[in-house]
């Protein structure tokens, strides 16, 4: 095994074998940093609602294998329809030219939540007529409202070895775990872990905190509706991003009850006695 490097110096012939070596370094480098990475969008892709416009940011998306970079900000027009629209990317390999191959990354608005081979999701939502959309939350639960707010729990990301629940979701839990009083020291060092990293939070990771709080506090991962079908994913390894921010919200429940039983902080108040 070795590596060729070019040196780039008066009056020596550059050989297409140094070309192809420059070539195949560029992206290898980058295929082999997320070879363990599930398929999704692995960094980056920030959503943005810009009046009439989602904006989707510079970021890394990974779809069979290969690893698109998104390098300038994409975005789409969207109106009021009063159903549900998903905001879906499109990746596309065109091999039609004798002197390249052109990977492409589109974006566009489906009423399907099903999604083909060469799509991934990047949002949800329900605008009504005269509502503004939104893309704050005033709660943690309020990620999962209906209407006119960005839904991004379904959202396509990839995690090391398995597909992950969007930074977006883990950051903003983090960081009100980080404000209750309530947060127990292991809520604290996982905020911690989710701040620290751009990409999305390993799913065994975010799988197995979530189950240990909930034994801790006697709860199960799931909406009562929704118990038999929670357990058996979980039995099997595999709960979805909806049973994972399900577990999230109890997690940040059980955290609230908690701050309620503790006492209240302790704060000094600092005094300058001048003589």
């Amino acid at each position: 095994m070795q590596n060729l490097y070019p040196l780039f110096e008066r009056n020596r012939i550059l050989k297409k074998e140094l070309m192809w070596s420059l070539r195949d370094y560029s992206f290898t480098h980058i295929q082999l940093e997320y070879q363990a990475y599930a398929d999704g969008m692995i960094k980056g892709c920030d959503l943005e609602v810009r009046g009439n416009e989602l904006v989707v940011g510079k970021g890394i998306v990974k779809y069979g294998g290969f690893i698109y970079l998104i390098t300038e900000e994409m975005s789409i027009a969207y109106e009021p329809t009063e159903r549900l629209e998903i905001l879906k990317m499109k990746m596309e390999t065109d091999k039609r030219s004798e002197d390249f191959i052109a990977y492409r990354v589109t974006l566009f608005l489906d009423e399907i939540t099903d999604k083909k081979e060469d799509e991934l999701e990047v949002c949800r939502f329900r605008l009504r007529r005269g509502s503004r959309l939104r893309n704050e939350y005033k709660d943690f639960e309020d990620m999962a409202t209906g209407y006119d707010t960005v839904n991004r729990i379904e959202a396509d990301w990839g995690g090391l070895h398995g597909k992950a629940l969007s930074p977006s979701v883990t950051e903003y839990f983090s960081k009100l775990v980080l404000k209750e009083n309530g947060s127990t020291q292991e809520d604290i060092q996982f905020a911690y872990l989710c701040l620290n990293q751009q990409e999305a939070v390993s799913p065994q990771v975010l799988k197995h905190y979530i189950g240990r709080r909930l034994e801790q506090c006697g709860q199960c991962v799931a909406e009562p509706e929704e118990a038999e079908r929670n357990r058996d994913s979980l039995r099997e390894g595999q709960p979805g991003n909806r049973e994972l921010f399900d577990g999230m919200v109890q997690v940040m429940n059980e955290i609230r009850e908690n701050r309620q039983k503790r006492p209240g902080r302790l704060t000094k108040r600092a005094q300058i006695i001048v003589d």
